[in-house]
Order: C-alpha cells, then structure tokens, then sequence
C-alpha cells in the first residue's frame, strides 16, 4: 500500500470532551472495544484507519455522548469559537485535581495552535481575554460546588485544580465580590427561605 493510499483511509475526528490524559484513555478503550481500529489518539482528536461509512460515524457519535464527549466539525467552527467550546468542556468534564498540565498547554495540543494565536483570536472575538474567561468558568465551578455539594472549602479548592484555599477566596471575592463561605451561607438562606414560602400556612 503507497503512503498516498494509506492517508486516504484515515479518518481524523475533532472530538469535544476529551481535556485531560484519563479522557484519552476511556476514548481509545471505549472505540477498541467496539472495533475500530484506532491509528492516534490525542487530546480532542482521534485518527482511525478507514474506510469510514456514515454508519460508522453514528457509532462513534453514540459511543462518545455514552462517556460525556461529542464529535465536532472544525470546518464549521471558528478559531475563538473551538476555544471556548473547549474551555466550556474542561471545566465541565475535567477532573481538575489531576490535571497536571497547564489549561493553556491542553488547549494548543487541541487545537494545534499556539497560545498566542487562539487567545488573541478569542479576545477580538469576545472581548474578554481568554484568561479571564477561563478564570469565570472555574468560579462558576467552584459556585456550583458551594451550592450543591457539602464539600469544605479545602475539598473544593482541589477539586478545582487551585493551588490554595487562599488562591481560591481571593479569586472569588475579585469577581463576586464576597468570600467564598458568605456566599454559600447567602444561597442557604435563599433556599431556606424559597422552602418556607411553599410551604402551606
């Protein structure tokens, strides 16, 4: 087989989801398992040996929204949009407390780019930098942590992927405007108080 013929049947798929070294894993496990022959798999794309039919693809689309990933089309996608969609990602599937690698690094194995391209691609397109807006998901994370779980702060903080509770409050109070506990002790009351006005008299 020429090397021509061989790359025409590959397959490279752009995969949404995949943010961290144990998402590679289950992707290769989950597609081996199922049969395809799988030639690469990185961070956000996976390579497969052809030929590939729509049926095929279908497969692949169900198998990855099992684990939490969805395929998508570079094609149709801007730099800044793939940018986005991948930080929405990270923080929302990532297990941050084992992500050894800085979100920066993720992003450019991603997308293939260099930092400096995708963030000032971002920052024209938004008008945010891409710092800041990453720094707005993980508060948002860290929000729903305090809302929903239990956790202690310290708990939280690693869950999150920061370095300290302290790293964490200041961040916290920068963008809110309130400690990370008040805040948490705000939402109870509203609870509380959403709980008792449904209640019959």
């Amino acid at each position: 087989m020429t090397l021509k013929t061989e790359l025409a049947n590959t397959v490279k798929l752009r995969i949404r989801g995949m943010v961290c070294a144990r998402c590679i894993d289950v992707v290769q496990a989950h597609l081996t398992d199922s049969g395809f022959d799988l030639l690469d798999v990185q961070l956000g794309q996976v390579t497969l040996r052809g030929p590939v039919v729509s049926e095929d693809l279908k497969r692949v689309k169900f198998l990855l929204s099992q684990q939490g990933f969805s395929l998508i089309s570079d094609q149709k996608m801007t730099i800044h949009q793939r940018a986005k969609a991948f930080v929405d990602t990270y923080f929302e599937y990532a297990n941050l407390s084992e992500s050894k690698a800085r979100l920066s690094a993720h992003l450019q194995a991603a997308l293939g780019l260099d930092f400096d391209t995708i963030s000032g691609q971002f920052a024209k397109a938004e008008g945010i930098t891409l710092e800041k807006y990453s720094i707005n998901r993980r508060i948002d994370k860290v929000k729903e942590w305090l809302i929903y779980s239990d956790e202690t702060l310290t708990e939280i903080a690693y869950r999150t992927g920061y370095s300290s509770v302290q790293h964490l409050s200041n961040q916290f109070r920068q963008l809110t405007g309130l400690t990370p506990s008040f805040f948490r002790q705000l939402r109870q009351q509203k609870k509380n108080l959403q709980q008792g006005v449904r209640q019959p008299a």
